[in-house]
């Protein structure tokens, strides 16, 4: 904040007329009288569980099968009751209001034995009017939850038909009817969760006092006029009393400069709006805001002011807001319709490729989830490339700090609405709470920097279509439901309340064919049009061509186990085995636990280690082998995609987004990061795939082709001349450091062209480190993903004089083989390569280079050694590099520390194997 910003501020608000704030934070008296006949403290925001875990009346809830002992927990009504003291000076006030920003779900608020008001939905900030209730000195608040779970099952009984699914599969270990109710969709189970269907207060419960009127939102619109100077759309929400007459002055002002603009005002009620449009001066050089990879992420702060004109009240409110423009384009990709239509982002008029994942709740027990977490979540997004991630529709809208930091960060946030995987109810009370939730978290979420787009849900068309819950039996009754809500109730309030990013009904789906086939298509999987979620457990993944290759691909992904070191916490020593109870028990994915050793045999062979213990750590291991792998290769055919159509119209891929980031507790998964932080081999993998300069080798038909993808360049769109192709090719006013997500040079240099330069190609057999043969190949990028090496694979064996395919594999570089972009071409599976051999693989040396935070570590190898993997059980923290490939017999890489910790200790915790070491 400026030192301009800071006095204005102060300067309105610091003074009598100010709206009070109290908060009602803290230590809170929880009951339950009915079963149970507990009362104890609970801290607010929370939930029963951390409560009870707090007073060790229960155990962690994810140790072993606690999840099931504990259902009676969340079967429960629960009571949050406390005392607060109302002063004079809010007793003087003409307003006094309790607001709620998150009760979960079902609850009944009284105040001093009065009712208030009654709540049904999780994701509803409720503001009601407690002054009548209120007394000076100390007063009582009562907030009494039902079980979610019993309600969500009346609310089916009670329904005139099934609104399905009933219930969840039985390897999901879940509650049933979570449809029928407004709360955390994974919060009654899901196939990567837990089962927890908590109650509380979950976010920020305060009173506001004051006398006229005070700001309950305010929002902000970027947009750039067509002379390319900015204009800033503000909107001021302001609570006006029923039958109330305010008349006031609202101030809107500008960071940096001092802008802004003022207009006085009468409000009622129903007239509480304030719109107003901020010009910024043409010689104001506004810093745009771009994604991680494109530019900095620029962020300015904005304010808003409401005076009454008697004097009696003043409020305020503040804005981050960065400039950036989004659009969404769905063109047809060529002069033959029937080839369907793009899908892909232009920020500030550049097409982007997205590369990101899948977000879920970071924890079963949101009150847990600390800025701290997601800040290391996040970052560990931005340090593997990423530039966008999709909030899923399974969880929560997250918090202020979720979104602040991918502001800062430079995270595109795909934005789903919290409808998933099912169908949902179109009753009147239930079309009514969706219509506050869905105003109330576009206005809190639209002026994110970080948004990208809303998306109404999670696969429910696609779901709907090929009729997953038996909805084929009266496909127009589903149908009719689902157009009532997506369409006609949830587009017009998000295209009503944010002008500036695009909305999709749902993911997947074509986009706009499907809203012109009626909103459902018939194929909302089509490669041609839109996004698609695409799965395939039972395929040799390591072959790309078993991909489809759609516009984007924003779900996809393979399970692995997490780490021994993770599963330790909520494990006992038996359990500690792929065949244990406790491992089928935490694994919720059908067939799960058989799909991992199935794939771990279709490329690699399974470890057999006599050591029963050791033998779990292995299948740990090669499980991420074999995740890393698949996502990687899929992930790289997505983006060989970007600048290719083939006949029937497929190509143009922009976006690969895998399932998932983060988990949500101990268990197996498709996260690339662990519950607790851990970067699994897939973590590590993707700061490769997604690279902004990726050689990406594979195998077509007995050829060894090699495509370069550059991104973070600078683009625009064209058509041929003659084909009418949608290409991206380089902007020729390409501004110098645009590339590889180096600051922007405000002076733009032509540079019609991508980078070019020189790919060295070694094939080595598997046991030897001496190359067998060296070639070279130049180049020269005019695309973002091109063809620059295509050679027969047999003739590469005979020129190296390598006697069969299983006996070598293909290195590549641009020059730098320790610390540029490489990468390595395997010539057949794991389980059929000969020639391996037992390495010494040791860390040879440690040194300190931010004392206590990061380390040099050098390795050395004695032979080729493939997926090295390095850890530190009891130390957090992440290295530079890991699960690689060594070719070199000695390697340098760096550990960053996320805690306070010296050589010594870390040198005693640091393990490292590769491969053959789990062979025996």
């Amino acid at each position: 904040m400026s030192v301009y910003s800071a006095v204005l501020l102060v300067s309105f608000i610091s003074t009598g007329a100010a709206v009070l704030t109290t908060s009602l934070n803290g230590v809170w008296t929880l009951t339950e009288k009915e079963e149970h006949n507990i009362s104890i403290t609970g801290q607010v925001p929370g939930s029963m569980y951390t409560a009870l875990m707090d007073h060790k009346i229960i155990q962690d809830p994810y140790y072993r099968d606690n999840d099931i002992r504990y259902r009676w927990i969340g079967l429960a009504d629960w009571t949050y009751s406390r005392v607060f003291n109302v002063s004079s000076e809010m007793m003087s006030m003409v307003n006094i209001k309790l607001l709620c920003e998150g009760l979960d779900t079902f609850a009944t608020v009284t105040i001093n034995g009065h009712l208030v008001a009654e709540t049904n939905n999780m994701f509803v900030r409720y503001v009601m009017d407690i002054k009548p209730y209120l007394k000076l000195g100390e007063n009582s608040i009562s907030v009494s939850f039902k079980s979610a779970v019993k309600q969500a099952a009346n609310l089916a009984s009670n329904h005139s038909y099934l609104i399905p699914p009933a219930c969840p599969f039985p390897q999901y270990k879940g509650e049933c009817h979570i449809n029928m109710v407004r709360k955390e969709q994974c919060s009654f189970s899901w196939d990567w969760g837990p089962s927890f269907p908590t109650q509380g207060i979950w976010r920020n419960i305060y009173i506001e006092s004051f006398n006229t009127t005070a700001i309950r939102s305010f929002t902000a619109e970027t947009l750039k006029d067509t002379d390319g100077s900015w204009v800033i759309d503000t909107e001021v929400l302001l609570d006006v009393p029923e039958g109330e007459t305010v008349e006031g002055s609202v101030k809107i002002r500008f960071d940096v400069t001092g802008m802004g603009s003022k207009q006085v005002h009468t409000l009622t009620s129903n007239n509480n709006k304030i719109k107003q449009r901020l010009q910024l001066d043409r010689d104001f050089v506004v810093q745009e805001w771009w994604p991680n990879g494109y530019g900095a992420q620029h962020l300015y702060q904005l304010y808003a002011f409401f005076s009454s004109s008697d004097g009696s009240t003043i409020s305020a409110k503040k804005l981050t807001i960065g400039f950036k423009t989004v659009e969404l384009v769905q063109d047809f990709v060529s002069g033959d319709p029937k080839q369907g239509r793009s899908f892909f982002f232009k920020i500030n008029g550049v097409p982007i490729f997205l590369k990101g994942s899948n977000w879920i709740p970071a924890d079963s027990f949101l009150e847990r989830v600390t800025k701290e977490r997601l800040r290391n979540l996040l970052q560990s997004a931005r340090d593997v490339h990423m530039n966008s991630i999709r909030v899923n529709g399974i969880g929560v809208y997250e918090s202020e700090d979720f979104y602040e930091l991918a502001d800062e960060l430079g995270i595109l946030i795909w934005q789903d609405l919290m409808f998933a995987c099912a169908m949902y109810p179109t009753d009147p009370q239930f079309l009514s709470t969706v219509r506050d939730e869905i105003s109330q978290q576009v206005k809190r979420l639209k002026s994110h920097a970080s948004l990208l787009l809303w998306s109404g849900n999670n696969e429910n068309e696609k779901a709907l279509r090929q009729s997953w819950y038996n909805t084929d039996v009266n496909f127009t009754l589903y149908y009719k439901d689902y157009v009532t809500l997506y369409h006609d109730t949830i587009q017009p309030i998000v295209q009503s309340e944010d002008s500036t990013h695009p909305f999709i009904m749902s993911s997947p789906s074509n986009g706009i064919e499907s809203l012109q086939e009626g909103f459902v298509a018939k194929e909302p999987w089509s490669e041609l049009y839109g996004d698609i979620h695409d799965y395939r457990y039972m395929d040799p993944f390591f072959d790309p061509s078993v991909y489809r290759v759609p516009r984007m691909a924003s779900e996809y992904g393979l399970q692995s186990l997490p780490s021994y070191e993770t599963l330790a916490e909520v494990y006992a020593e038996e359990d500690m085995d792929l065949c244990s109870d406790m491992s089928e028990h935490r694994q919720h994915h059908p067939l799960g636990n058989v799909q991992l050793m199935a794939e771990v045999i279709l490329y690699l062979n399974l470890p057999n280690s006599p050591d029963r213990k050791q033998k779990f750590k292995d299948t740990i291991y090669v499980t991420q082998i074999d995740q890393a792998i698949a996502v990687k290769t899929e992930t790289e055919h997505y983006r060989r995609w970007q600048n290719r159509l083939d006949e029937s119209g497929r190509g143009h891929t922009m976006g690969a987004m895998y399932w998932q980031l983060n988990d949500i507790w101990q268990a197996p998964s498709w996260s690339s990061i662990e519950y607790g932080g851990k970067w699994k081999m897939l973590q590590y993998f993707a700061q490769y795939f997604f690279s902004p300069l990726l050689i990406s080798p594979y195998e077509e038909s007995g050829m060894a082709k090699v495509y370069i993808c550059v991104d973070e360049i600078k683009l625009h769109v064209t058509r041929h001349p003659h084909t009418h192709h949608l290409q991206f090719v380089p902007n020729p006013q390409h501004k110098a450091g645009f590339l590889f997500g180096s600051p922007v040079d405000s002076n733009p240099k032509p540079h019609s062209v991508g980078p070019k330069g020189t790919l060295y190609i070694s094939m080595y057999s598997w046991d030897s480190m001496e190359p067998l043969y060296n070639w070279t190949q130049e180049y020269q990028m005019n695309v973002t993903s091109q063809l620059v090496f295509s050679a027969n694979i047999n003739n590469m064996l005979h020129q190296a004089d390598c006697i069969r395919r299983q006996n070598c594999f293909v290195f590549y570089h641009l020059g730098n083989s320790q610390n540029g972009p490489t990468a390595w071409q395997a010539l057949s599976t794991f389980s059929a390569v000969i020639g391996l051999k037992k390495t010494k693989i040791q860390v040879t040396n440690i040194i300190t280079v931010k004392k206590d935070q990061v380390f040099n570590i050098t390795i050395s190898t004695s032979a080729i050694a493939p997926f090295v993997w390095l850890d530190t059980p009891g130390v957090q923290g992440r290295f530079s590099d890991n699960g690689f490939l060594m070719v070199q017999r000695v390697k340098q890489l760096q550990y960053f520390a996320w805690e306070s910790v010296d050589q010594n200790r870390l040198g005693s915790s640091l393990t490292i194997k590769s491969l053959m070491d789990i062979y025996y």
